[in-house]
């Protein structure tokens, strides 16, 4: 089967999520695979996946981080991590799913920010 080649070293499970779709779509014929294979293409598609299961699971959007998932510890119990919620959708995220670094976070607190799965 004819498909694109990544152009990068991080976005083979985008292209193989992307072909077997295709394949899925096209069966019992082979699919075409054409799409685009720019970072900028990949990003896209990573964030379209990641809404696409987010949207099927029963994820909670209020004790989850959207990016991996991981449940919030239950208060008054630590953090692992820092946690930010969107302001844009009030999705909340890991600080380190997003990522951001400390000085980021800090920034982010006080700044009105959209979320990176809405963009």
């Amino acid at each position: 089967m004819k498909h694109p080649i990544q152009l990068d070293g991080c976005s083979c499970g985008v292209i193989v999520l992307m072909m077997a779709k295709a394949v899925m779509e096209a069966f019992p014929e082979l699919p075409k695979m054409e799409f685009g294979k720019s970072k900028k293409h990949m990003a896209q598609e990573r964030r379209a996946l990641a809404l696409k299961i987010l949207e099927a699971s029963v994820f909670d959007a209020q004790n989850n981080c959207s990016m991996c998932a991981a449940s919030k510890p239950p208060s008054p119990g630590p953090s692992m991590t820092d946690w930010i919620q969107w302001d844009s959708c009030t999705r909340w995220f890991h600080a380190v799913c997003v990522p951001l670094n400390k000085v980021q976070f800090e920034q982010a607190k006080n700044t009105a920010w959209d979320c990176c799965l809405c963009d």
